[in-house]
């Protein structure tokens, strides 16, 4: 059974692929979501505040677009349709980059990461950082349902 979460003040409400409860917000987690953007969410024990709804028993929205390979982190917006974040080389693994966002959390480290498109260079602090959106996953099947 899905569910969605709401983080901090980011204003997106993300719909998990799965169930989570709040006992396992002690450590950084990984888990997939489907909508807004499908991928891999990495959430910190240090965020400010996270709110798990069960939701009602209708279908999830079909997930926004972007590039190939994107990040997503907190806005004060949210991610809209053509802009789901920040755009990564199309050598990035979404879900390996996950893994490395999941033991910056823990270890309280930074990373910095190359940005695709227009070029650039993002700086990753996980001692601070709440939670980030790697996409695409490798998630196949059926739209999850509530």
């Amino acid at each position: 059974m899905a569910c969605h979460i709401q983080i901090g003040d980011d204003p997106t409400i993300w719909w998990l692929v799965q169930q989570i409860q709040p006992s396992q917000l002690t450590q950084p987690l990984v888990v997939l979501t489907w909508f807004p953007i499908r991928g891999c969410l990495v959430l910190s024990p240090k965020a400010a505040h996270v709110a798990i709804f069960d939701p009602p028993p209708v279908l999830v929205p079909p997930p926004l677009t972007g590039p190939a390979v994107s990040i997503y982190l907190p806005t004060a917006t949210g991610p809209s349709a053509g802009h789901i974040g920040y755009e990564l080389p199309g050598t990035v693994d979404p879900g390996v980059l996950a893994d490395q966002i999941q033991a910056l959390m823990r270890n309280g480290q930074s990373q910095t990461i190359t940005l695709g498109g227009a070029g650039g260079t993002l700086v990753l602090n996980g001692a601070t950082l709440s939670f980030a959106v790697t996409a695409p996953n490798t998630l196949s099947g059926a739209t999850p349902h509530g």
